[in-house]
């Protein structure tokens, strides 16, 4: 009989129990996420008193059979600000698949979301290849307790040609990354006067809070930051880094990006540019501002930059020489704690890719 209580190990077995359970299907026909227990204690936010129910588990006695992790985070849908959270993670080794693992998963974690007053969770289904197996189990909830909603992909960018090539899935686009590798060079940062690009401190905190607010209410559906989740975010704590652009001496812009291990053909470090700041900037201090990150990730040796495509950015900023429009290859997948409910039209949003 299967047992549902938090994962009992530490965030490194954690680690290994998620990425071991997606190596085993997806190895070498879809990229698989390294995803470190470091990374777990950053995101899951693992050193807050309430946060043993961020890591729900299936058991088979002392064995992991599955697991799906989330973590709270406040949105606006429409004007309406709702306590929900971000989920993702959802993982069941081959030997328990078939056996309702999954759907037990889910409707414990809608329960811990119901007994915390949290409305939704809100998650990702991959549908860029047909190996992928997530999106046909939450095709079996539409309607019962999931709501789809937009579909999204990415902005792109190479920052290592041959690292690229060499790590890309689709063989296509590793020979065409190979032959126009001179091509795609970064491009040289040269600051204009009056602006400064430079590590985030922590007094730029409520700055930044102010910037999160400006750069996102455009969006019909946003996350909501308080200081605390912002803090953790741009790398307050450590994990992720972030830098921000002073202009004519007043920080006007903040990009905030961390370092994920990404396993195609082979493995390979890839810049997440998660929180992007810059609509109170000009042109040339958005310019400078993102270049400097991509050089930034090119130190910590990034192949790839990626940038989730919502809109949550001013138009026209990865429209540029060197990145590219990925098409569209997953779709937001809303689970309900209660009743689905009707959302409106949603077209832009800012989330976060997990």
């Amino acid at each position: 009989m299967f047992a549902v209580r938090p994962f009992d190990g530490t965030p490194e077995e954690l680690s290994e129990f998620v990425i071991s359970s997606w190596k085993s299907t997806y190895a070498g026909t879809m990229a698989v996420p390294h995803w470190s227990g470091d990374y777990f204690r950053w995101q899951l936010r693992l050193d807050e008193r309430e946060s043993a129910d961020r890591t729900l588990s299936v058991y088979d006695g002392k064995t992991p059979a599955g697991t799906l992790l989330h973590f709270p985070m406040t949105f606006e849908i429409a004007g309406n600000v709702i306590e929900a959270a971000q989920a993702s993670w959802l993982s069941v080794p081959p030997a328990y698949r078939g056996k309702g693992v999954a759907h037990l998963l889910s409707e414990e974690t809608r329960k811990v979301l119901r007994a915390q007053g949290r409305q939704f969770k809100l998650g990702f289904g991959y549908f860029g290849s047909k190996k992928s197996l997530g999106l046909r189990f939450w095709k079996k909830e539409k309607g019962k307790s999931v709501s789809f909603g937009k579909r999204v992909g990415f902005w792109a960018r190479v920052l290592d040609p041959r690292k690229a090539a060499t790590w890309n899935l689709n063989r296509w686009e590793g020979r065409l990354t190979r032959i126009s590798g001179p091509l795609l060079n970064l491009p040289e940062i040269r600051h204009a006067q009056g602006i400064l690009i430079r590590p985030m401190q922590p007094n730029d905190l409520p700055r930044c809070l102010e910037l999160a607010e400006l750069a996102t209410r455009h969006c019909e559906m946003r996350l909501i930051w308080d200081e605390n989740h912002l803090a953790r975010q741009l790398g307050i704590q450590g994990f992720s880094q972030a830098l921000v652009a002073e202009e004519q001496g007043e920080v006007r812009g903040c990009i905030g990006f961390h370092v994920l291990p990404i396993h195609g053909m082979t493995l390979e470090n890839v810049g997440i540019l998660d929180l992007v700041f810059i609509s109170e900037l000009s042109a040339r201090a958005r310019t400078d501002l993102l270049n400097t990150t991509l050089h930034r990730l090119r130190e910590l040796g990034c192949a790839v930059a990626l940038k989730l495509r919502t809109g949550d950015y001013p138009a026209g900023t990865f429209l540029r020489w060197g990145w590219f429009c990925k098409p569209a290859d997953s779709q937001v997948l809303i689970t309900w704690s209660h009743k689905p409910e009707q959302i409106p039209p949603v077209r832009r949003l800012h989330i976060l890719w997990r």
